[in-house]
């Protein structure tokens, strides 16, 4: 594999590690096309999307007043992870493949390692915030919320 092929890869690694979002397309070509659109839209601006998210889930729930103070605590500390996650994605997008041209693949491995480790601590924040908003939610509520995680966070 040549060198500039090489940084690229590693680039591409970097920048989709740190960015901690990324989609499959499957399907026809209209389909993908119409995922491409919105995956694309996500990766430039996961705070939007995430804005968008919650609206949509909102309005799907149906929440009822005594649900309202949970939903005020998920959204807002859903909002303030995808924040933090975009800043690092914009220092990720910073780094060029020139920044990684010098650098040893020990310092490489190193670097990737501590951006896998901030995407994992990041799902485990997630994992929590979801968490403890879930189990104010009714039965019927789970299902719609399970059903829209599916389009948020390609599970």
């Amino acid at each position: 594999m040549k060198t500039s092929a090489r940084r690229a890869s590693l680039f591409a690694g970097f920048y989709l590690a740190t960015a901690g979002i990324y989609s499959h397309a499957q399907g026809t070509q209209t389909e993908a096309t119409a995922s491409n659109k919105q995956s694309h839209y996500q990766w430039n601006d996961p705070v939007s999307s995430t804005r968008r998210y919650v609206a949509e889930l909102n309005k799907k729930l149906g929440l009822k007043p005594a649900q309202q103070g949970a939903w005020e605590t998920f959204s807002a500390a859903l909002m303030t992870l995808k924040k933090e996650e975009a800043q690092l994605g914009e220092k990720a997008r910073a780094a060029t493949p020139a920044d990684f041209e010098n650098v040893t693949t020990p310092e490489k491995i190193a670097k990737m390692s501590a951006v896998m480790r901030l995407s994992a601590e990041s799902l485990r924040r997630t994992s929590h915030i979801v968490k403890d908003f879930y189990n104010v939610l009714s039965v019927e509520q789970k299902s719609i919320f399970d059903l829209s995680s599916i389009k948020a966070w390609n599970i």
